[in-house]
């Protein structure tokens, strides 16, 4: 009797995972050499992108312009199976207001770190400094006036602190990647999901796979006791996958 092997779906994190980390965020870009290899995956597969991106960003910085998405660490939802959805439209106007907030009031930390990058995303705000040689005590002020902006500006109960490479963010609270996925695997039942990712947004998902499919972290960030496979390199990992078409 001929056992029949699990379908695999494939859920990808984006910056760090599939292509290199760049000052600015909007010159991430795929290589053609990764994106033909993800468009020949999907043939044979289901792909989705789980991203902190905002799902117009990643659209435009990936060119995968039909790939189903989860943007914003799990609050937006583009093309998914099933008609997934991940927020309400009121909990996208709410949150959009009060995004665009702290979007105007985080310029004011440009004053005390020039080259500071701002980026403006429709669901939550994100602060850069990748490129800027800050001391310990440096990147401390910056938390910290980072965290009291935020205080002043919105409602703090509605949001969670995020923190990446060289980067800080808020995002709207009781969303994540992890519960993106759960809803995302309802509609693939008896799959075997491989999700890979490289940074601390991503530990949620890991967990919420538990013992369940495989798990791969590109880089140094993620502890290594929860990835099955490591890469050190996003191009490593890339290179791997053509094993799969």
């Amino acid at each position: 009797m001929k056992i029949q092997k699990p379908k695999l779906i494939f859920l990808l994190d984006y910056d760090g995972t599939l292509t290199d980390f760049d000052r600015n965020p909007d010159h991430s870009r795929l290589s053609s050499e990764t994106r033909r290899i993800l468009e020949r995956l999907r043939m044979k597969y289901p792909v989705i992108l789980v991203s902190g991106r905002n799902v117009k960003s990643l659209r435009a910085v990936s060119n995968l312009k039909d790939f189903p998405l989860v943007g914003s660490h799990g609050f937006e939802a583009f093309r998914l199976p099933g008609s997934v959805k991940l927020s309400t439209a009121a909990q996208q106007r709410a949150f959009g207001h009060e995004a665009g907030l702290l979007y105007k009031a985080f310029h004011q930390l440009q004053e005390h770190f020039p080259g500071l990058h701002i980026e403006q995303k429709p669901f939550s705000s994100t602060v850069h400094y990748r490129g800027l040689s800050l001391s310990a005590d440096q990147e401390l002020e910056l938390k910290k006036m980072f965290h009291s902006i935020v205080k002043k500006t919105v409602s703090p109960k509605r949001w969670t602190l995020q923190d990446g490479k060289k980067m800080l963010e808020v995002k709207p609270r009781g969303f994540s990647k992890g519960q993106a996925v759960l809803k995302l695997l309802k509609q693939f039942p008896g799959a075997l999901p491989l999700y890979a990712g490289d940074d601390l947004t991503d530990i949620s998902a890991m967990k919420a796979l538990g013992s369940r499919g495989l798990k791969v972290v590109i880089g140094d960030r993620i502890p290594q006791g929860l990835a099955n496979l490591h890469f050190e390199r996003p191009d490593d990992f890339v290179y791997w996958l053509k094993a799969f078409l």
